[in-house]
């Protein structure tokens, strides 16, 4: 899981461990099952104390408290690149970068970068927006969030009273939007963190050597993300969240362009609750700005 590219062939691997290629596939398999039996000891729903910690976390990188700490969860998506181009329905799986994979959205807190919530299976060519209706996040908000909590996003997701994206043009022009988003901006570089801290410590996400050839495939391909997901939330468990920084500059800014482009396509929709709530967002921004002066 820590291999991509040639060096994380079947017959490398077996070389190195001194059995058969078909044993490393077997065991790799039984170690799966096994890992993904520890799932939900592992990647659960934050309690009130845990998103207590989230918002102090936002209070102090926003410098001013209120409603902007109910959002105390950032979502992206990423790219898990094939090595090749799958013979089930291969056109799917391509992207505007000109690879082949899989669009996974992962929801993580900003002060640990822990996966809390996450959605994998769409294909490559699916819109960022479209693979996020898949989450627990966005299937079931209000059990998910409470009272006034939501999650901080890009401008490819819509808005709404539980998701709060950036402005697209021509809003994000204004001034008090172009502040807003500057801010947001800011915060949600703990998205692109917990990404280079996952790919860059399981980088089988960067170069995914599993052929598609059927439905069993693709969701041998997509246990490869499950796991990879497991086991980071399981040594920020152990090591603690500054070992998960470490490797987040092996995967950084300009890998994660090259295998998702540098923004996805913005989307139309927008619910007016979810732009008053915005709206009120950048209100207190102000707000706050003109009392400091």
């Amino acid at each position: 899981m820590g291999r991509y590219g040639n060096a994380a062939s079947a017959e490398e691997v077996a070389r190195i461990a001194g059995c058969s290629e078909g044993s490393v596939e077997n065991y790799t398999r039984r170690c799966f099952t096994a890992i993904e039996a520890l799932h939900d000891l592992f990647v659960w729903r934050p309690t009130l104390a845990q998103k207590e910690v989230e918002k102090e976390w936002i209070d102090r990188h926003v410098g001013f408290r209120g409603t902007w700490r109910e959002g105390w969860v950032m979502f992206d998506g990423t790219i898990v690149v094939l090595y090749k181009k799958p013979g089930l329905n291969g056109d799917a799986y391509y992207t505007r970068k000109g690879n082949y994979g899989l669009n996974a959205q992962i929801g993580n807190t900003p002060s640990n970068l822990r996966i809390v919530d996450y959605s994998h299976g769409m294909t490559g060519s699916a819109h960022d927006a479209a693979a996020f209706e898949h989450t627990a996040a966005a299937k079931y908000p209000d059990w998910f969030f409470e009272g006034n909590e939501f999650a901080w996003a890009d401008s490819a997701y819509a808005v709404n009273s539980r998701t709060i994206p950036v402005h697209k043009q021509p809003a994000s022009l204004e001034p008090v939007n172009t502040l807003f988003d500057k801010l947001v901006a800011h915060l949600r570089i703990r998205s692109e963190h917990c990404m280079g801290a996952l790919k860059g410590r399981f980088q089988c996400l960067r170069g995914l050597r599993v052929e598609i050839n059927s439905k069993r495939d693709h969701d041998m391909a997509c246990r490869w993300i499950t796991n990879s997901i497991i086991l980071h939330n399981l040594i920020i468990d152990v090591e603690g969240s500054k070992f998960a920084d470490y490797f987040q500059d092996d995967h950084g800014r300009i890998e994660e362009e090259n295998d998702r482009g540098l923004a996805d396509e913005p989307q139309s929709d927008v619910l007016e609750e979810g732009e008053e709530k915005r709206r009120q967002l950048v209100a207190e921004l102000v707000a706050f700005r003109d009392m400091q002066d």
